[in-house]
């Protein structure tokens, strides 16, 4: 037993209410006037019968009037029943939780249509009109498309109708299970139940999450919860993972390589698939996947030549199987017309035997040694100079290469440089101050390296210390892994910076004492990379080998256009990063599948200027450039998880949540009959009102009553007559 209103407060006004007719009995008595004559004193015996009688009346008339205040104060306060009763009224606030992921959309047939119908029975079937409702579509982003409305059929009905699809959203079980709970504490009924019908996806229910399992519970003590499976015939499916690039140049005239990882992520073997490749629109390749186990993925590589510089949309395309939303994946590559590098020289000699770290990094940057404005043009300077260089947006990377100090104002120029989307290369050597550094480009300063500088490590024997690949998704750590075995055993490391990692920093390269070789670390909108080795041959003899070319040219492009970090996740919000404009000012955002742009207002985002955009459908987003404002784009996909179509079985289902004491009602029998067999919650206020009714009713008329049999009584007696009209006085009051 419980209640719904506040039983402290309806307590207390019942308690005021129960004492308005006692004291008002009480101050009649009180009022009443007695005089003491001769003659009186002969008729005292005779009332004395009468007078018991109308006490006894009175009496029955204070209790039942008290009675029926106690009453009303009851049913305000909406007294409820935990169990199934006749003396009470069921009434049941009902919460529908579609699932609204994408992998909903599988099969000819969805799941997610599946899931309407469920909720259409459950509303037909069980939900009493009046009661209050509500319909949640769960995922990443879940929307509320009735929030605790009494029940109407007719509007229930047209809002399922206009249900054609789940969205490309991924299912975030806890953030939807809070919503849900929040939802619960809104419903003023006896009965709550919660229903969450979804497709039962191996990753988010085959082991829930402590997490999720502690939401669940704490839920299922609120309402009664259940787990409504919404599955098709089959769990086939392919999907792209992802579409990343791998190698080559991201420039005007040049080639670059991409490769779409194809995975299979149902129960049965695929044989026929193909993945067709495109170069805005364009398509340039098709290539057949071949035979793909369950659980099997493989990647496919494409090539694309750019002939134009500026924004190029990429497309990975899957032929169509039973759920569409993962068979495509976008990318974005930034084609710059050429790369200008601005190169802080911190080496002293650069004589023939003995060639500063400046030289070999220009020579791997511009092999031609030609100013071809299609290449990448270097400019010396000498670190001294740097305060001076007052276009430091017209270089897309800085490399400096053992500079001996960074001043304040240095270390903020290169903060700002690299939030807006500038790279930087930082190379260690003899000159270097570890302390300078960390002070100024630390965690202690502008706080843009990747890691702590240390102590100068050496390697106790000639031949030094070998390098290898960390375990790492970065292009730069993949290319190295790629590397020859034997080639890489050739690079040799005699000394290096010691480096401790920060908490956002990521190794690369680590060399065989166990020290970071290379580090990476976005900031802003753009990347640091840090080598703990010099650039020149004094430290190790890596500018002889192949791999320092290979590194240092796929850095530069990396740091310029690097068309992974340009994918993001649709669900989400983002700030696309602009320069040249102004807080305040608005661009024109192109999202896919629109042809008009949309006006978007420019924020102020921490240290830089960004566009807010959510992210709503899987494609291209741009805004274009106008004039000599540059434009920037983003590629948005779907969760790859998500494409996970292997669900969990009813029986499982069961095992897996009876810790949490929520119920699952699988497809066998009728669903309505089951709910209504665990239904529980009545609320006793309409019997109470009823009740409170009657007893007034009950009571006037016997007050009634009893005063008109006063009223005909036939007595000679003056005082009797007044005594007995105040009584009836008394109790029409």
């Amino acid at each position: 037993m419980g209640a719904l209103n506040s039983v402290g407060l309806w307590t207390i006004i019942g308690l005021l209410g129960v004492a308005v007719p006692i004291i008002i009995h009480l101050l009649y008595r009180k009022h009443r006037r007695q005089t003491d004559w001769a003659a009186m004193e002969l008729l005292r015996k005779a009332l004395v019968t009468r007078s018991g009688q109308v006490k006894i009346e009175d009496l029955l008339i204070l209790l039942l009037r008290c009675l029926a205040l106690a009453l009303l104060a009851l049913a305000l306060m909406r007294i409820t029943l935990d169990s199934k009763s006749v003396i009470g009224e069921e009434r049941i606030g009902m919460v529908v939780a579609i699932d609204a992921s994408y992998s909903m959309n599988h099969g000819l047939n969805s799941r997610f249509a599946d899931a309407v119908e469920k909720a259409r029975e459950i509303f037909e079937g069980t939900a009493k009109e009046g009661d209050p409702v509500s319909i949640v579509l769960m995922s990443s982003r879940p929307e509320i498309l009735l929030r605790s409305a009494r029940y109407d059929p007719i509007q229930v009905k047209t809002i399922l109708d206009e249900l054609d699809g789940a969205g490309p959203n991924s299912l975030n079980l806890e953030t939807n299970i809070e919503l849900l709970d929040e939802l619960v504490a809104e419903l003023k009924t006896p009965g709550k139940e919660v229903f969450l019908i979804t497709d039962s996806q191996e990753m988010d229910w085959a082991e829930l999450p402590p997490a999720a399992q502690d939401s669940l519970e704490n839920l299922q003590e609120n309402a009664n919860v259940f787990v409504i499976p919404a599955v098709n015939a089959g769990e086939d499916n392919l999907a792209i993972e992802s579409l990343n690039y791998t190698f080559g140049s991201l420039r005007k005239s040049g080639e670059a390589r991409f490769t779409a990882l194809v995975r299979n992520t149902g129960r049965s073997d695929e044989k026929t698939a193909k993945v067709e490749f495109y170069v805005d629109d364009t398509l340039i390749e098709r290539k057949q996947v071949g035979s793909l186990a369950a659980g099997e993925s493989r990647p496919l590589e494409f090539t694309a030549q750019f002939e134009k510089a500026g924004n190029v949309s990429l497309r990975a395309e899957l032929t169509n199987d039973d759920l569409a939303d993962d068979n495509v994946r976008h990318a974005v590559a930034r084609i710059r017309p050429g790369i200008q590098v601005l190169l802080l020289e911190g080496d002293i000699e650069n004589a023939v035997g003995n060639r500063s770290g400046g030289y070999y990094a220009k020579v791997a940057l511009s092999p031609r040694d030609s100013d071809d404005e299609e290449g990448v043009v270097v400019n010396e300077i000498d670190p001294a100079d740097f305060a001076l260089e007052e276009r430091l947006k017209d270089y897309d990377v800085v490399v400096m290469n053992n500079v001996l100090t960074v001043s304040s104002s240095t270390a903020t120029k290169l903060k700002r440089f690299v939030s807006e989307g500038g790279g930087l290369i930082v190379f260690a050597g003899d000159r270097v101050e570890a302390s300078t550094y960390n002070q100024s480009l630390g965690a202690a300063g502008e706080g843009i390296l990747p890691a702590e500088l240390g102590e100068v490590s050496s390697s106790e024997t000639k031949e030094g210390w070998t390098m290898e690949a960390a375990k790492s998704d970065h292009l730069l750590a993949q290319l190295t892994a790629r590397y020859p075995e034997k080639l890489l055993d050739a690079i040799r490391i005699t000394k290096q910076i010691e480096a401790t990692p920060i908490e956002n920093g990521e190794v690369l390269i680590t060399s065989q004492s166990g020290n970071p070789v290379l580090l990476s670390r976005s900031t802003g909108s753009g990347t640091v990379l840090l080598f703990t080795t010099s650039a020149s041959k004094r430290w190790n003899n890596l500018p002889r080998e192949p791999l320092y070319a290979i590194l240092l040219q796929q850095a530069v492009t990396m740091l310029t256009s690097d068309p992974d970090r340009l994918q993001l996740t649709v669900g989400s919000d983002a700030s696309l990063p602009l320069t040249e404009r102004a807080a305040g000012d608005f661009v024109d955002l192109l999202s896919p599948g629109t042809e008009e742009p949309e006006k978007i207002r420019v924020i102020q985002n921490g240290d830089q200027l960004a566009a807010p955009v959510s992210l709503t459908k899987h494609g291209i987003y741009e805004i274009k450039a106008e004039e000599d404002k540059p434009g920037v784009a983003i590629a948005a996909n779907v969760n790859a998880s998500e494409s996970n179509v292997r669900v969990v079985e009813s029986g499982a289902l069961t095992i897996t949540l009876d810790p949490t004491g929520v119920k699952v009602i699988s497809g066998e029998g009728s669903m309505s009959q089951a709910i209504e067999k665990e239904r529980r919650g009545s609320e006793l206020s309409h019997r109470l009102l009823l009740a409170a009714l009657i007893v007034f009713i009950l009571q006037s008329i016997l007050a009634r009553r009893f005063t008109n049999r006063i009223n005909r009584e036939d007595t000679k007696d003056l005082s009797a007559t007044l005594q007995m009209s105040q009584v009836a006085a008394a109790r029409r009051s």
